[in-house]
């Protein structure tokens, strides 16, 4: 006998959306919103991303919202500014939405276990979309 296939309940709600937008104190943009209700603590076959200097990202899992939540709030408490950490790699590097005013909604990878604490956030998306669009299996 086969199997019908079941539709999925949204990974988040609207409270918990809520709930991390008064962490951040600003508001998350829509597609934003929608994708993390899809795909919040799933991984993903389109798991590379290549950045504009040619370098190869990979993405693990993305977080779910209480994980980003908590994370959020880390980031601030350790003065590493207004930064939502939304995935991370197979080595523990979160990608992060920055909430910044100089790198506002850009995507900033934070390699807080190799690097020095001035080399330890780096750009490598203009944008959440930018991001998510460029990410391709690894065998293109």
């Amino acid at each position: 006998m086969k199997l019908k296939n079941l539709t999925i309940a949204p990974r988040t709600g609207n409270k918990s959306i809520e709930y991390l937008e008064n962490i951040l104190e600003d508001k998350l943009t829509d597609n934003f919103k929608i994708f993390m209700k899809k795909y919040a603590g799933l991984s993903v076959i389109e798991d590379f991303y290549e950045d504009k200097n040619g370098n190869q990202w990979e993405l693990q899992t993305f977080d779910g919202i209480m994980s980003m939540a908590q994370l959020t709030k880390e980031f601030k408490e350790n003065g590493w500014g207004s930064k939502m950490p939304f995935a991370y790699d197979p080595g523990g590097w979160h990608y992060c939405i920055s909430y910044e005013v100089e790198s506002y909604h850009k995507i900033i990878v934070n390699r807080w276990n190799d690097h020095l604490p001035e080399e330890q956030f780096l750009i490598i998306a203009d944008s959440f979309e930018e991001f998510i669009n460029g990410l391709h299996a690894k065998h293109k």
